[in-house]
């Protein structure tokens, strides 16, 4: 699993901030004994030494003839591949398959970020912004939409504390005008400005809890100084390795509560499966209590209430549905129940992302929603989530699958031209989205996308060439889809046919 493709190495290096030297010698740093397994040879000390085994021999061999670490090397925590033992779904995130290089279509930079990086390793796209910290993760899940930043593959760097901190005070000085504080609250409460402040950052990566404690502090206090009140930690440690959440890790957030005690932190969390949760026995049975709930993870369940025990702090799960890992109704509901009732709030489930080799992964859009439906089924309102797709427009919410049906059944003694287009529209079906989270200088917040259906769809590329109405465009170019549509119904129409007209004849 070994690349000879060797990549340049980008900004690794850490900067140094003379008034943290002093706060530096309060924090105390772990020595964690995780051991990562990330190719062929690792893997097989790992074994050797009396590691849980998750390849065959032949599967080593399958991978490597295929090349597979150039895409991404395997990767993951001794304690994650235990759990992986036990649990085919962990298995199957983090495991390898050749088959991953069959097909690498896909988009180089999902969603186009590098769009919207005014400076390296910050991105710009809504109210928030959102930072790489560090190229690297406990372990790897084999679909992971940062792929092309871990492997280096595109120009995404990390970001530094610096630029990151000029950025936001630039930024908001110019939001300001002027104006002072409590003038820009009102503004941003009333709605009453053109751009809104950053009052949120977040840390992502890689994962941020594989970074130093003094590290992690240094973005913390810079993020804090610059006056963003808000910063989330997305983070997938609490699965992979929980006990990064020691004494010294408190400590060191404690110490930036104390400094900063008016800035909330958000640990924006990534279980993907209630297996990342639960104990089971060596029959790989779930262990249940004496009630009807079942046994906690310890290291898990310790890590998060240390978490929630501090009023600071708000947890959040956002994870994607992915093939043989959680594509069905019951794993999501029990995931939903168990997060909510471990104090962690269900937030997004999202499509997997148009990556290079997503079809190894990647579960339908309509096949999606329709699991993620079914298994908020019976959940009470304040366990339920949304299912989204995060596009290159914005964050896109799936919310309803309409199948098809015959108006001639229905409505027979309709015009025949009326037939005709009821047909055209909903025989086969129609899918809506709605602009769930747009960029500050758009005008769809809260619109809809009505397009034609497409079981094979992985993405909304899928959909492109079906859209009726697109609410991601601006004023009455939202409805030239549907003339473009009515054009391939009826016959052709001529320069001085307007929308108008069109429907008046229909």
């Amino acid at each position: 699993m070994t690349s000879t493709n060797r990549r340049p190495k980008r900004n690794n290096k850490r900067e140094r901030n003379p008034r943290l030297d002093n706060l530096n010698s309060q924090i105390k740093e772990s020595k964690f004994h995780k051991y990562i397994a990330h190719d062929i040879e690792g893997y097989r000390r790992h074994v050797a030494n009396g590691g849980v085994q998750i390849y065959s021999e032949k599967e080593l061999q399958d991978l490597q003839a295929a090349g597979l670490s150039d895409r991404l090397p395997p990767r993951a925590t001794k304690y994650y591949m235990e759990l992986a033992a036990k649990s085919h779904a962990i298995t199957n995130l983090i495991k390898a398959r050749p088959e991953e290089m069959d097909d690498l279509s896909g988009e180089a930079d999902p969603s186009n970020q590098l769009k919207y990086s005014p400076v390296p390793g910050l991105l710009h796209k809504y109210e928030l912004i959102l930072l790489y910290v560090v190229r690297t993760c406990s372990s790897w899940c084999r679909y992971c939409y940062r792929s092309d930043f871990l492997t280096s593959k595109t120009d995404k760097d990390i970001g530094s504390i610096s630029q990151i901190v000029n950025y936001v005070k630039d930024y908001n000085a110019k939001v300001k005008e002027g104006m002072t504080i409590e003038d820009v609250d009102r503004a941003f409460i009333e709605g009453d400005v053109k751009k809104f402040p950053i009052r949120e950052a977040l840390l992502s990566g890689g994962d941020p809890m594989v970074l130093s404690n003094r590290n992690l502090f240094g973005y913390l206090d810079g993020l804090a100084g610059a006056g963003i009140r808000t910063i989330r930690i997305g983070t997938k440690e609490l699965s992979f390795y929980p006990m990064r959440f020691d004494d010294n890790f408190f400590d060191m957030i404690d110490l930036f509560h104390e400094l900063h005690p008016n800035v909330n932190l958000a640990f924006m969390t990534h279980f993907s499966h209630a297996d990342e949760i639960l104990q089971r026995d060596k029959n790989k049975e779930y262990v249940r209590t004496k009630g009807y709930h079942y046994t906690r993870i310890p290291q898990v369940e310790e890590a998060v209430g240390r978490l929630r025990s501090r009023n600071y702090i708000t947890l959040e799960n956002q994870a994607p549905i992915i093939d043989s890992v959680n594509d069905n109704s019951q794993d999501l509901r029990r995931l939903h129940v168990e997060l909510k009732r471990l104090g962690i709030n269900n937030h997004y489930y999202f499509q997997c992302r148009e990556i290079e080799g997503h079809k190894t992964f990647a579960v339908p859009v309509e096949k999606a929603w329709r699991i993620h439906t079914e298994s908020q089924h019976g959940l009470s309102g304040i366990e339920k989530s949304r299912f989204v797709m995060s596009t290159e427009f914005g964050k896109l919410e799936v919310v309803s699958v309409m199948d098809g049906f015959d108006v001639t059944a229905l409505a027979p003694d309709l015009p025949e031209e009326a037939l005709k287009l009821a047909n055209a529209i909903f025989k086969d079906g129609i899918i809506i989205f709605k602009a769930h989270r747009t960029g500050e200088s758009s005008t769809s917040q809260g619109q809809i996308v009505i397009a034609k259906r497409n079981p094979e769809a992985l993405w909304i590329s899928g959909y492109e060439d079906r859209i009726l109405y697109d609410g991601r465009k601006d004023g009455d170019a939202r409805f030239s889809p549907m003339g473009t549509f009515l054009k391939s119904v009826f016959a052709p129409l001529t320069e001085s046919d307007t929308m108008e007209k069109i429907l008046q004849n229909v």
